[in-house]
Formats: C-alpha cells, sequence, structure tokens
C-alpha cells in the first residue's frame, strides 16, 4: 500500500524540484486548496539557480551558496529531499522510492503524477571525453561540479571550452575573468546557430576575438588526451596543450524513469500534449525531460530552457489539480550575457524558418540604442524575420550592451499574438534622450523588413 492515503485530498506528486517542479507544485496548490503535493528530489537540498552557476565561476556572484533556495513544506506540500524516484507504476497510480540515506524502500500513491526530471549534459562521442571525465574534462550542472572547476582553474593556466552557445560562450568568459587563456571550439562556424543567423553570429565572435579568447568556430574537437589527466586536445588535427576541457554542447533529456513506464517519446523525450499530458491519462511531464510543440507553427519542438519550464509548469499544475489550461507552446525567448554583450532571441532564425517551410524576409537595423549626443550611447543590432507570404512575424535577434532583451521580449509577444509586421509597426515605445532613441532599432528594423515585404509581393 501507498502513503498519503486521504480519499479527500488530491494528491499530487511531483519528480524533481528545479523551476518545474517548484511552479507546478505553486499553481497546483494555487488552483485547488485541496491538493497535497509531495516533490521527490535526489540533492540534499531544495534548489539552486543553474543559469548563475557561470556568474560564481567568474566571480561576479560571490558563492555558489548564494545560487541555493529554500522551499518552505506547509501542510499541503512535502518534500522528499535525498529520495529517489525508481519505478512507476501508472495502471495503480504509485511511485517508488528510495531513500538515498537509508535504503530504504516505498511507494507512493498518487491522482496526478508531474515529471519534471530535467535533462543531463552530452558528452561528445569522441576519444578521451568520457575516459577523462572528472581528470580534466568538466561540465557544468550543478553548484558542485561547478564549484570543482572554478577550484581547478585556479591552479591552471588554460581551457578549452566545447560548445559555442550560451553556457559554452558563458563559461569561456568566466574562466577569462580567472586569468586562463581560452580556446573556444565547435564545429559549425557560427556562434548559437539556433538562434543566431550568421551575420548577427558575426557580432558574437568578433566580440571574443576583441576580449583576447581563441576562437576555433568550424573547427570540431577530434579528441582528448593524456594518460591519467586531460594533457591536451586535437582540434583538425592541431593539437593543443591544454589543463581543462568544458564540455557544454548541450543537453538530452532525462526521461529514463518515464521510458520503463512506457510513456511514449521522441528523441528521448516524453512527448506531451497542449495539456502537458503524456501518452497516459494523469501523468503530465514538463521542462527539459518533455517534448512538446512550437508556438509559431505547432511542429514538434524541444526547448532547454528554464522559462519554458516555468510555462509549461504552470499549465501541468493547474491540470494536475483538476484544471483544464493549455499550454501555448514554445518560442524558445532567451537571453545571455557574454562579456559585455546581451544576446538575445526569440521565435526562429532564418534558418529554423526556412528549414520548416517558410520562404523569410529580414530586416536589420544596426545603430546606437540612443541619441549619438548622451553619453554613454551604445551600439545595438536587432533583427526580424518574417513570413514572406503572410508578413507574420517569427522570430527576432538582438545584440548589445544594453537593451537586447527587452526589445526581444516584445517580439515575443508580438509572436505569441500571431501578429504581422504590418501590425507591430504600430507599436508605441517610451522616448527619452537618455535612455533611448525617438526612433528606436526595433521599429527600424521593422520598418526595413515591411519595406521589403512590400516589394517582394
Amino acid at each position: 500500500m501507498g502513503e498519503n492515503k486521504n480519499p479527500e485530498l488530491h494528491k499530487i506528486v511531483i519528480i524533481g524540484l528545479g523551476t518545474g517542479g517548484l511552479y507546478s507544485s505553486r499553481a497546483a496548490t494555487r488552483f485547488n486548496r485541496k491538493v497535497k503535493v509531495t516533490i521527490i528530489e535526489r540533492r540534499e537540498y531544495d534548489m539552486f539557480s543553474p543559469c548563475g552557476l557561470p556568474y560564481a565561476i567568474g566571480g561576479l556572484v560571490e558563492s555558489f551558496e548564494d545560487l541555493k533556495h529554500s522551499v518552505p513544506s506547509t501542510r499541503r506540500l512535502k518534500k522528499l529531499l535525498r529520495h529517489n524516484a525508481i519505478s512507476i507504476d501508472t495502471e495503480e497510480k504509485k511511485v517508488q522510492v528510495e531513500n538515498l540515506a537509508t535504503g530504504e524502500k516505498k511507494w507512493i500513491d498518487y491522482d496526478s503524477l508531474i515529471l519534471s526530471t530535467g535533462s543531463q549534459p552530452l558528452i561528445l562521442p569522441i576519444p578521451g571525453a568520457k575516459e577523462l571525465l572528472g581528470r580534466g574534462v568538466h561540465v557544468v550542472t550543478n553548484p558542485e561540479n561547478a564549484k570543482e572547476l572554478k577550484n581547478v582553474a585556479c591552479k591552471s593556466k588554460r581551457a578549452v571550452v566545447v560548445g559555442g552557445g550560451a553556457i559554452g560562450l558563458e563559461i569561456a568568459f568566466a574562466l577569462k575573468e580567472l586569468g586562463l587563456d581560452i580556446y573556444v571550439t565547435k564545429r559549425s562556424p557560427p556562434p548559437f546557430p539556433r538562434n543566431l543567423d550568421p551575420d548577427m553570429g558575426k557580432i558574437i565572435s568578433e566580440a571574443l576575438d576583441a576580449h583576447g579568447l581563441h576562437i576555433l568556430f568550424g573547427k570540431g574537437i577530434d579528441s582528448v588526451n593524456g594518460t591519467d589527466q586531460v594533457e591536451s586536445v586535437t582540434i583538425a588535427g592541431e593539437t593543443i596543450p591544454t589543463d581543462i576541457v568544458v564540455m557544454a554542447v548541450g543537453v538530452k533529456p532525462f526521461s529514463a524513469l518515464g521510458v520503463d513506464a512506457g510513456l511514449e517519446t521522441e528523441r528521448g523525450a516524453l512527448l506531451v500534449d497542449e495539456r502537458m499530458e503524456t501518452s497516459v491519462k494523469d501523468v503530465y511531464a514538463i521542462g527539459d525531460c518533455a517534448q512538446s510543440f512550437s508556438g509559431i507553427d505547432g511542429k514538434p519542438s524541444y526547448i532547454a530552457l528554464a522559462t519554458t519550464a516555468f510555462k509549461q509548469a504552470a499549465v501541468a499544475g493547474v491540470n494536475a489539480a483538476g484544471g483544464n489550461m493549455v499550454f501555448g507552446g514554445n518560442i524558445g525567448t532567451f537571453v545571455s550575457f557574454i562579456g559585455n554583450l546581451e544576446v538575445s532571441t526569440t521565435g526562429y532564425n532564418s534558418a529554423t524558418a526556412e528549414r520548416n517551410g517558410f520562404k523569410v524576409i529580414t530586416g536589420r537595423a544596426n545603430m546606437l540604442n540612443k541619441p549619438s549626443w548622451i553619453p554613454g550611447a551604445k551600439n545595438i543590432s536587432v533583427k526580424l524575420v518574417i513570413d514572406a507570404k503572410t508578413g507574420r512575424l517569427l522570430g527576432g535577434q538582438a545584440i548589445g550592451e544594453e537593451g537586447a532583451a527587452w526589445r526581444m521580449n516584445i517580439v515575443a509577444l508580438a509572436i505569441n499574438q500571431r501578429m504581422t509586421i504590418q501590425e507591430f509597426c504600430t507599436i508605441e515605445l517610451a522616448y527619452v534622450p537618455v535612455l533611448s532613441e525617438v526612433y528606436d532599432p526595433l521599429l527600424v528594423a521593422a520598418d526595413i523588413a515591411i519595406r521589403r515585404f512590400s516589394r517582394a509581393r
């Protein structure tokens, strides 16, 4: 028999206390006061902020402990820390958990189950990568391994970062702040290939070079070399001595628990519908372990972002508690801080849009974010991607020292509302010279796009 037998309460079990687990529990308890939530988490502490790890490595965040957060228990919220969910019986609606401190195993009943098990880092299948993991090869996924990397870095001279996305470049700059000589390598030429068009990615490459990082984009790593410890890497046939290799090439869903329970998957992620429900009734999946759909065209979409998990959690929590809420789909709005640059995107870049069947038109503005006669005016580049057939906004990209993120937040809202470029051009933005231009770079990019759209018709 399972725990928590109470016919008056709707029992919700959540596996994983990250962004998804936290906010689905809050959504459930706010929607229905007659629920009892049990969260199962392997860690001995509640939560941490993974997006803050590079900044703790670089010293902007003083301590890794500052990234840890507590979630208060209540009458309707119970936490089982240092517990591992080991199996799910979807017919009997119960989860088997193991106490990692004592080895004791028990079953917990549920009426609704939410899987928020997250993801795990990818390790490239190259010689030496797995063999030297923990002996010079590092991943950054939690405060513990991030702290270990920083401790090693403080005694090292050179690091090679494998990966040109947000985490890889944030870590590269963090290690540069610690005084290391940094190489960054990836197989495809542009950075952020899933987010930025190549012309926008060039801005990042030039900034990395200007900060003294060695950029080896388009030159994939062939091997990690060393006997007992990392000694060098081989990149495009060249051997480069190094003390550290950081693998930052992406993540894969941590979905084994759901797979073993018979839930349907695609490319390793648990398939969900617009209610965030899996192929099994009353079992939901959110965040990095789930594949849902694009908010632009409804096609399958896997996006491992905290903001995506947050939105999905609100839907799954309400539905697990007896509601009927619908997720609008992923559009992948994000921002990264690389050196002194905000890098922000939303929706599809040109290549993704074309791969999904759109013919695109773009508009790009390169200008100052405020009048040139205001001290501190900064360069910013804004690009919009629209459907050449309908003029509908499909995506946006912005890079600059100030203001990239808020501009992409506006574009994200427009994409969610399925606005055309004509409708978008009617937007009115606040203006004062010390903060902005009366003819904002976002509006300039929109006007360029609409002129091209009009000529193409």
